[in-house]
Formats: C-alpha cells, sequence, structure tokens
C-alpha cells in the first residue's frame, strides 16, 4: 500500500519490529542499544501471549568457532556441487554472530548453562564443534529474559495489535506499518510510522493450512508451537514484491495432535523428560526402561526408531502412487505398560504440555486413555484392529521386532542395542502420529544484513526480517535450539541494520 507526503500517522517510532517472540525481542533490544526508538507489535494479548521460544526448551547453538560454523551450515545446505539453499554471505554472518552469542546473553544477565552434545549432523565438517546453551527455566527462562531487557530499556509494546499490510512511499521503501488494534471492544485500523526501517519477525505459517496444503511436502502436518504463527509475514512481504525461499522447509518430525488441543505435542518416545534435567545432565543418564517401535498404515516399520530430531520429517512424504496414500500419514507409535508406567507421553518440560500448560497432561496417561487419544488391547491382534492396521501385519511385525530384542541386534534398520526392549506386558498401546513438530523455516528471503530482497534480488529498502520467517536454514537443521540461534544471531543483524537505516 503507497503513502503519500502528509500522510496522517498514528505513532511513529524509528524502527518497528513486527512480532514479540525471539527474534523480536533481540532485534528490538538491539536497536534501541544502537541508538533508535523502538516499538514492538504483537497481534496476541498480554495475557495469553505464547510463542515459539517460550514453548522451547531454551536451548541456542554456541560454536566454538565461527569458521568451522561456516563449514557446517555450508554442508547442512549443500545441495550439489557449486549449488546451494542458502548464499555463502548469509551463512557466513550467522556463524559469526551464533558465536557471539553466549556473550552477548551473558552480559545483558542471562541465567544460562552449558548444555552437552554437538550438532544434530556431527558427521559432516565442523558438526562436531557446536556446542549449546540452556536457559535455566527454558523456554520461559529464555522469555523472561528478554522481557526483562525490553522492558529495561523502555520499549514499548503494543499487544492485541495485528501489522495487516506494509506501507510503502512511491519509490518503493517501505516507511511503515497499516494495523488492527483492539480498544474498548472495538477494531480499529491505525498507521504507524517506521523513520528507519522495519523488522518482519513474525514467525512462520505453522497454523495457516493453505499455506501448509501449497508449500509443504505432504499433508496434514501439525506444529507444536505458537498457534499466532499465521504466516501473517509472508503475506505482507508479498504485497511488497518480496521473493520467498525454503518455503518446503521445516524443523518437524512425528507429533501427536488431538482436536480438543489446538496444538500438537512433542512425544518423549522413552519416557525420560519428565524426570528432570539438572545443568550438566541429559535424557542420556537417565536409564532406558521401556521399548517401542514405529509403524507405517500397513503395520510395517520402516525406519530406525533412533529417529533424527527436527529431520525426520522428510521420511514422510512418502507417496504410494498405486494405492494413492501417503503410507506414513499416519504412523504409529505402539508400545506396552511399561512405556505407560513410564510418565506421560508428551514432552512436559516443553511444548503444549510443558511450563506454558496450553494442556495438563495427566501423570499416568489416564485420562488420555479415557478421551481415546491412547488406544489399549489385550492383545496386539486387537490393537491392530482397533488402530485400522492389518492384524496379521502388526502382529508379525511385533514378533519380529521382539525375537530381534532376544539376538540384541537389529538387522533390519539397526536400532541401537540399549533400546532392544521387547514388547510383551499387555496391554498393547498405540497412539497416532503426524508429521509435525516445531516450525517452518520458509518466507522472505534476506541476505547476509537481514535486509529483505524483492522478487530481482535486491533488497527492499526500509525492510528486514530475521527468526523462522525466511529463515537462513534451509532442508537440513543444525540441532536443536537452532531456530534460537537464529533469533540471537539475525535479531541482532537485523536491530543493528534498522537502526542505522535512513
Amino acid at each position: 500500500m503507497y503513502v503519500t507526503r502528509g500522510s496522517k500517522w498514528d505513532t511513529t517510532a524509528e524502527v518497528v519490529v513486527i512480532g514479540y517472540g525471539g527474534s523480536g525481542a533481540v532485534a528490538a533490544i538491539t536497536a534501541a542499544e544502537n541508538g533508535a526508538e523502538a516499538i514492538i507489535l504483537e497481534k496476541q494479548p498480554r495475557e495469553s501471549h505464547h510463542t515459539n521460544t517460550s514453548m522451547s526448551g531454551g536451548i541456542y547453538l554456541t560454536p566454538t568457532d565461527p569458521k568451522s560454523a561456516e563449514e557446517y551450515l555450508t554442508a547442512l545446505n549443500r545441495v550439489g556441487k557449486g549449488i546451494s539453499w542458502t548464499d555463502r554471505a548469509s551463512m557466513k554472518a550467522w556463524a559469526e554472530y551464533a558465536a557471539t552469542g553466549r556473550a552477548w546473553v551473558e552480559t545483558r544477565g542471562g541465567d544460562i548453562y552449558a548444555a552437552p552434545a554437538a550438532g544434530l549432523h556431527p558427521q559432516l565438517p565442523g558438526g562436531a564443534l557446536i556446542s549449546k546453551h540452556r536457559f535455566v527455566g527454558m523456554g520461559i527462562g529464555m522469555a523472561k529474559f528478554l522481557d526483562a531487557a525490553v522492558k529495561a530499556r523502555k520499549i514499548p509494546v503494543l499487544y492485541e495489535t495485528t501489522a495487516t499490510h506494509l506501507l510503502t512511499n512511491l519509490r518503493g521503501r517501505v516507511v511503515g506499518v497499516e494495523v488492527q488494534t483492539r480498544q474498548d471492544g472495538r477494531t480499529q485500523r491505525r498507521r504507524i510510522r517506521a523513520l528507519k526501517g522495519v523488522v518482519l519477525a513474525s514467525g512462520g505459517f505453522e497454523f495457516d493450512e493453505q499455506m501448509k496444503l501449497n508449500y509443504l511436502m505432504c499433508y496434514p502436518v501439525y506444529f507444536s508451537g505458537a498457534p499466532a504463527n499465521t504466516g501473517d509475514g509472508i503475506r505482507m512481504a508479498l504485497e511488497v514484491g518480496a521473493r520467498l525461499w525454503h518455503m518446503n522447509c521445516v524443523a518437524a518430525f512425528l507429533a501427536m495432535k488431538f482436536p480438543s488441543v489446538p496444538v500438537a505435542f512433542h512425544l518423549d518416545f522413552l519416557g525420560r523428560s519428565q524426570l528432570g534435567k539438572a545443568p550438566g545432565k541429559t535424557e542420556n543418564d537417565i536409564p532406558i526402561r521401556s521399548g517401542h517401535i514405529i509403524v507405517d498404515r500397513h503395520g510395517e516399520r520402516y525406519t530406525s526408531e533412533n529417529v533424527k530430531g527436527h529431520a525426520f520429517f522428510y521420511e514422510l512424504p512418502l507417496f504410494d502412487t498405486h494405492r494413492l496414500v501417503y503410507p506414513r500419514v499416519p504412523s504409529y507409535f505402539v508400545f506396552d505398560r511399561k512405556r505407560l508406567e513410564n510418565g506421560p507421553l508428551p514432552t512436559i518440560t516443553s511444548g503444549a504440555a510443558g511450563r506454558t500448560r496450553i494442556y495438563q497432561w495427566s501423570p499416568d496417561n489416564s485420562r488420555e486413555i479415557e478421551q481415546g487419544w491412547i488406544v489399549t488391547a489385550d492383545t496386539v491382534r486387537s490393537l491392530a484392529r482397533k488402530i485400522g492396521v492389518p492384524a496379521d501385519s502388526l502382529e508379525r511385525t511385533v514378533k519380529t521386532f521382539n525375537r530381534y530384542c532376544e539376538k540384541g541386534r537389529d538387522p533390519d534398520f539397526s536400532r541401537r542395542a540399549e533400546e532392544l526392549i521387547p514388547l510383551e506386558s499387555p496391554p498393547y498401546c498405540a497412539v497416532p502420529l503426524w508429521p509435525g513438530g516445531p516450525n517452518t523455516q520458509g518466507g522472505p528471503q534476506r541476505n547476509s544484513r537481514a535486509q529483505i530482497l524483492n522478487a530481482d534480488g535486491n533488497p527492499i529498502p526500509g525492510l528486514y526480517g530475521c527468526g523462522e520467517l525466511g529463515c537462513v536454514y534451509a532442508m537440513l537443521y543444525p540441532g536443536g535450539g537452532g531456530n534460537l540461534t537464529d533469533c540471537f544471531a539475525y535479531g541482532r543483524i537485523a536491530g543493528e541494520s534498522a537502526a542505522r537505516g535512513k
């Protein structure tokens, strides 16, 4: 939408940030620290404000060496010889800022501790040098830290203010935002002027069904983050001529989704997350006490249950052109009494059943059995009939798996030996699993200075992006906490660039 000289503005700031998640907070903080007057627009009400950051595990990557981190990200983005999902300059900027993320947090009073583990793909160059840190209080702790930093810099946050259109002058520069606000029960349209720049930090399109249907590799896909992520920033960027990238890329795996809860649940396959995590400890420090398998719609295993977190999604869109179905959508998590007694099925340290308490999962899974979310049966054949998979096939699959457990070796999919625990203790149980997880990665393409690019590859003046909206990551995700790393890296880059705008 165009505005002309002399147009009326309701509010004016130097930098306008759209979205009050992790990246938006970091961008506004950085803009303020660089001498710019910033404001944040957030469409959710203050009292029910949930973001992917607050619902996360509060982990972010802390590369020990920028050059190695750049090599790692380059390897993740390489498609073929000379072909990459992401340009080298943007990856280099990410590596440099990610490497100083820990210092940025600590100098502003963040309460963090080292979290073990390397990158998700340590076999790639630089992957073994990717370390992690976690906020005390996990995602809630990270969100509180950022909120305190925003308040300390007296940055206004306008809640219940939905950005609807970017405003440009006749030369194509973004000079403001049109918004809808709720006041006294009525919706009002207002115009907010941005003297230096607008930062899009409005998240992905996890809760826009049309975008998921048209951009992702299969359907349905259910996400476990904030329901407010409905692709607003993508639509606004398209209106001013932005090009898109990484639209078919996600950080996702398998998730539980039930109609009465708006978001999906992260599955705790082994039943260890509820036992708590102390600084320096991981789930791997807790003994495995139960077994499980994952089967497709035909009751057959199709992969190792040692799933690659944040990347397993790409194994799911296999389409059977003869039967005309996605045989792995849904898949089924099959287990027995041992896992049922090992605590809640979802992760309760993050996500919908985590500290945001969007849903309070029962400690012994009894409520979810009563609701029909968890299907139980006295025999494997009866379980198969209840979930609608071939009984002969599922019974054969379980018997074969149990035989592998006796021998201590999985010749089909090389499951880790310590997880080869037989399914032999009724009741036998199952829940459907859907493609899903934390977030999408696609959106308007940006360069190494966080400037959003137009269809010709040139920066759109006055417009910047950060966070999962057009993230620097593509098909392969660097590791748990990767998107929060981008919040701290490109949030800072966007804040710096916008503060220096004219």
